[in-house]
């Protein structure tokens, strides 16, 4: 990976981030805030509001895998941390009550600390890909100007966080995701996308007027692309071996 690249990216990515107009005047259907609300908290702590870092066993090794890695970890952890920032803004707007711990969160810091940082890696990256979908779908329904433009924000920021997760896996798979990581790869993203949907987070999308069929093809949409892109930088690769392979054959 070009650590140092993505380093300049998250620091840079830091300036100039217009702030959401928060005291904007507020109005909206009682039966769609009262679920923004719940939604919204519950993704609050979900989005850099927990233990906002790599927290599995062996969370050291991919820390210390190559020169200022950990530097970037922290970077893009700190990015994450902003998301709860603007997310807390937004609960505030639909006077939502923050939420400090639920049975989800536990769950899910629970699986990431037990089966290994390759696990927590690829389960963050999963996290990535549909909280996109669901931050998509809630600028598009939401018809509130600041709430819009908080999504916006954290969309640009994801986008590039799974640049960084597709960069990270293909150094460490330079002919591709093997055939097991792959299948793992889309039985944890329909997984997630189930959790999400038929939780708080779904019942908001429902009420603002999202169908489950809009919402998985973007989920689908979302880890094809991923699985596309790295099949691609596969290919690339290879190509960049064989064509070095031939310099060294006899004229």
């Amino acid at each position: 990976m070009n650590i140092k690249a993505w380093i300049e990216h998250f620091e840079r990515n830091r300036l100039h981030r217009t702030e959401p107009k928060w005291g904007a005047p507020f109005a909206m259907d009682e039966g769609k805030r009262a679920a923004l609300a719940r939604s919204l908290a519950e993704y609050q702590l979900g989005d850099g509001g927990g233990e906002c870092k790599l927290v599995a066993r062996d969370a050291h090794l991919f820390r210390a895998s190559q020169r200022d890695m950990d530097r970037l970890v922290d970077l893009w952890f700190s990015e994450e941390r902003e998301h709860s920032r603007l997310l807390s803004h937004a609960v505030k707007r639909v006077r939502g009550t923050p939420v400090t711990d639920s049975f989800a969160m536990r769950l899910f810091y629970a699986c990431r600390r037990t089966f290994g940082v390759q696990f927590e890696m690829l389960v963050l990256l999963v996290v990535e890909i549909v909280s996109t979908a669901y931050y998509r779908l809630i600028r598009k329904y939401v018809r509130d100007e600041p709430l819009e433009a908080m999504c916006k924000l954290i969309l640009r920021d994801e986008a590039r966080h799974i640049d960084f997760h597709r960069d990270r896996l293909i150094a460490r798979m330079p002919h591709g995701p093997t055939p097991a990581w792959a299948a793992m790869f889309f039985f944890l993203g329909e997984a997630c996308a189930t959790f999400l949907w038929i939780g708080k987070n779904g019942r908001c999308l429902r009420v603002l007027g999202t169908s489950r069929a809009e919402f998985f093809c973007h989920v689908r949409r979302g880890l094809a692309t991923f699985s596309s892109s790295c099949e691609s930088c596969a290919v690339i690769f290879e190509a960049s071996e064989n064509a070095g392979a031939s310099d060294l054959l006899p004229g």
